[in-house]
């Protein structure tokens, strides 16, 4: 039997012996992407006879899109101009680290030649980032500790002082109780918070703070299953 992990997800292949003949069989989970550089990419199986797998996206590709960060930073700044909270669903592995390097990652893409690029980002830079998972938490502890298996300019980046999962404004929420409070703030903010599809956790207390609010925003960056949420929330 062989093990293959990366954060977040693993493979096992199983080879079993049987009156002389050999059957593989593949167990995985989310199979994941080869261009997210805070995740090694996955291994790659040749064959298998036998395959069991997670398909929230069998039966499609995905669709690429390299104006992601840009988008994610128009959404939020207008929100945050208004006042209001930017509240994510988010993945506690992986995904929500993936968004804070990519909060990270914008200051270094346009800099301050585009002044109203570099007006959004000062709004998203001084406004509070909370991260309200404990999962969450512990995953991004992980990630630090770990940085190892990033791409090598990440890896250049944090021994140059730049570590694109802190940055001034990162809170991390651990307890139950500093994640009521952050309901009853005025100041505009980004919550990040799991479950990712809504169904438990964290996420159902600031969901239901913040529907409501004309001046909130709910960011999906992730599957979701829209029959599911609306006949919880709508």
């Amino acid at each position: 039997m062989m093990l293959d992990i990366c954060f977040g997800s693993a493979i096992i292949e199983i080879w079993v012996t049987e009156n002389g003949k050999t059957t593989k069989a593949v167990f995985t989970g989310d199979i994941g992407n080869n261009d997210l550089p805070l995740l090694d990419s996955p291994t790659m199986i040749s064959n298998a006879d036998y395959v069991v797998m997670e398909s929230t996206y069998g039966n499609r590709l995905h669709i690429r899109n390299d104006n992601k960060a840009e988008v994610f930073l128009d959404i939020v700044s207008e929100t945050l101009d208004k006042g209001g909270t930017v509240v994510i669903p988010s993945f506690a592995v992986g995904r929500t680290q993936e968004i804070l390097y990519e909060i990270d990652k914008l200051k270094d893409e346009k800099g301050s030649k585009d002044k109203e690029f570099y007006r959004k980002y000062r709004t998203l830079m001084q406004s509070p980032v909370y991260v309200d998972s404990p999962l969450a938490i512990s995953a991004t502890e992980i990630f630090k500790k770990n940085t190892e298996l990033f791409e090598e300019k990440i890896q250049e980046k944090i021994e140059a002082g730049d570590n694109p999962l802190e940055f001034p404004g990162l809170n991390f929420t651990v307890t139950a109780e500093e994640s009521r409070e952050l309901n009853s703030r005025e100041e505009p903010c980004i919550i990040l918070s799991a479950s990712g599809m809504c169904d438990v956790g964290r996420i159902k207390h600031h969901l239901k703070h913040n529907l409501w609010k004309k001046s909130s925003t709910i960011l999906f960056v992730g599957y979701q299953s829209v029959r599911y949420f609306r006949k919880k929330y709508c």
